[in-house]
């Protein structure tokens, strides 16, 4: 049988489908480009898939105000929207919707990269290999998002990368090791358990691994009577190794070890006599490890320990980080420390753009944990929820980059606009508020001069008194008024309680749930995520045109943070009446303005 062949040419090549290959191809289909997106397993969403089960984190875990907004907080709603059981299948289905639902993007699973070619410092096509077809993909392009991870291109290309260490004399790292090594942070295989109603008891495969008393006691310490309250929130992430070898051609064995010990964890969590856990039975395992660490890209800056401590002020910020320094052992479970290494920092941080894209081949880009960072930098940069606000960030340059007809680097030219673009999107940025399309100066309206400049001032969410929504009773329109003014839609933001506070609050679902609406095992006083209270349910929208209002939008089943409601022609006035929330007596709204 010959060959299978197929070619096909688009903008934009993302190679990699977790949360910041996602981001980016959405992003940039969004705005008119493009995109082939190559993903090499069966679903997408990478470590925080129904194949891996990773929880989704970023800067809320420190910085609750400064949960990440743009298409994460989007997935984020949906979930409690469409998913309120935190089913992982379903996850992956929500994941799945957003990308085959934008018609300017390709997609294709089970497809591996596995060459590319490379002419005068560019890539002009990759090629790739679909499984479930048996079919050789090739794939031009006019520029290439490598959001693998693991840097896939690397292999095909002469993009520069680095694996492992840095000495601390390079960057003068405080906690970086004395020499530079290879070593990294290891992989992991999760489990997840089930509470029943009766007894379960537990016999092991015969490929487990035995674990003996003192194995594991930087991992699961002690005798722990109340050990049932534990496992609701327990999600293994410390079930690591591979750290010390090459995590990406060792994978394969630390694949079948990471199995063994998954299901010899469970038989001395259920056989050892040590824990609380009769109850409970196994669940799901993990075959497929996710990994935290293998090649970084190097780009026109790299980002440091000591930018993350110090908080540098990049101007050509495109997304923050506020997950800890978080380095792990290159042993792993089998370390004699503890399983990470934590560093706190006071404040967000934030990540330049120049970070994104490669130093030496003119038309790559890059998102996710193989960004140009050292390998502390990395412990705190590589969490899911950082690397989406990335990826959204390369799917916006990329949208600039056919604009403009330029690289990459070229992107850089125009970085206010790359940045008020996300800012557009609800990606906020520490040192850049939005500019309002609006000039209130010449508004009219009937909310108080305070009102209409926390309406207007940029921030849209509550980071003070002074940044807080404008809150509107039910069934009152807020009116605005102004000189005709040509635009292509309105904007709105509503409140989706940021911080997640109304979470935070219950004693069951609590700060994990919080921080993303992800669940580990599954007790039985596990309820389902509500909405957020706060945030409208049903509204009306009316735009002035010629003197004469008209009705553009009614909604009534929004879960969106974000709305965008097209509208044709010169507009001289908008008016929205909100007519029920998710539970909050009052409407609140961060911004009401035109695109």
């Amino acid at each position: 049988m010959r060959e299978c062949k197929k070619t096909i040419t688009t903008d934009l090549c993302v190679i990699g489908g977790g949360l910041a290959g996602v981001c980016a191809a959405v992003t940039a289909a969004r705005r008119g480009v493009r995109v082939v997106l190559l993903q090499d397993r069966p679903v997408l969403g990478g470590n925080s898939s129904g194949e891996v089960r990773m929880w989704v984190r970023g800067a809320s875990a420190n910085f609750p105000e400064h949960r990440e907004g743009g298409i994460i907080e989007e997935l984020a709603l949906e979930v409690a929207h469409h998913n309120p059981d935190m089913n992982f299948s379903v996850w992956d289905g929500i994941l799945y919707n957003k990308v085959i639902c934008e018609k300017n993007i390709t997609l294709y699973l089970n497809t591996t990269c596995i060459g590319a070619r490379e002419k005068d410092g560019r890539i002009t096509s990759v090629t790739a290999w679909q499984l479930t077809t048996y079919t050789r993909l090739t794939v031009r392009a006019t520029a290439f998002a490598d959001c693998s991870g693991d840097s896939v291109l690397a292999d095909f290309t002469d993009a520069s990368y680095r694996v492992g260490r840095e000495a601390q004399s390079e960057f003068g790292e405080a906690l970086a090791h004395e020499k530079a090594d290879t070593q990294t942070m290891g992989n992991s295989c999760l489990i997840q358990a089930r509470e029943t109603d009766h007894h379960v008891s537990y016999t092991p495969p015969e490929f487990a691994y035995h674990f003996r008393d003192g194995d594991m006691d930087n991992r699961l310490p002690g005798d722990q009577p109340d050990f049932s309250e534990k496992l609701k929130w327990e999600n293994f992430w410390w079930l690591e190794i591979g750290g010390e070898g090459d995590s990406l051609r060792d994978a394969g064995k630390n694949n079948r070890d990471l199995i063994a010990y998954a299901f010899g964890v469970w038989d001395y969590i259920k056989n050892s006599g040590r824990y609380n856990a009769d109850n409970w039975e196994l669940d799901w395992v993990g075959f497929l490890a996710g990994k935290r660490e293998s090649r970084r890209y190097v780009g026109d800056v790299i980002l440091t320990e000591n930018d993350i401590e110090q908080n540098t002020p990049f101007d050509d910020e495109i997304a923050y980080g506020g997950w800890n320094i978080d380095d792990h052992p290159p042993k792993g479970l089998f370390a004699p420390e503890g399983p990470n290494r934590v560093s706190k920092f006071p404040a967000p941080y934030r990540i330049p753009y120049r970070a994104t894209y490669s130093a030496n081949v003119d038309n790559l880009w890059f998102a996710g944990r193989n960004v140009s960072v050292t390998h502390l930098a990395l412990s705190s940069t590589r969490v899911m929820a950082t690397c989406a606000m990335i990826g959204h960030a390369v799917g916006c340059a990329a949208s600039l980059a056919k604009k403009y007809h330029t690289t990459p680097r070229g992107v850089g030219e125009h970085i206010a606009e790359l940045q008020q673009a996300l800012r557009d999107d609800d990606c906020f940025l520490t040192s850049v508020p939005r500019r309002p399309r609006l000039n209130i100066e010449n508004v009219k309206t009937d909310l108080t001069s305070d009102e209409l400049l926390r309406l207007t001032n940029g921030i849209e969410r509550r980071l003070n008194d002074e940044t807080a929504p404008v809150c509107i009773r039910i069934g009152q329109p807020l009116t605005l008024e102004f000189a005709p003014t040509e635009c292509r839609g309105v904007r709105l933001i509503f409140d989706s309680d940021l911080p997640r506070d109304y979470l935070r609050r219950d004693p069951v679902l609590c700060e994990h749930v919080a921080l993303f609406p992800m669940r580990s095992n599954l007790s039985r006083d596990m309820r389902p995520v509500p909405m957020p209270p706060s945030l409208v349910r049903a509204y009306t929208v009316e735009v002035k045109s010629n003197g004469k209002w008209r009705t553009v939008k009614i909604e009534d089943d929004n879960f969106r943070r974000h709305a965008e409601i097209p509208v044709r022609g010169a507009v001289e006035g908008i008016r929205l009446t909100c007519r029920g929330t998710w539970g909050s007596p009052d409407a609140a709204v961060f911004s009401v303005d035109i695109v």
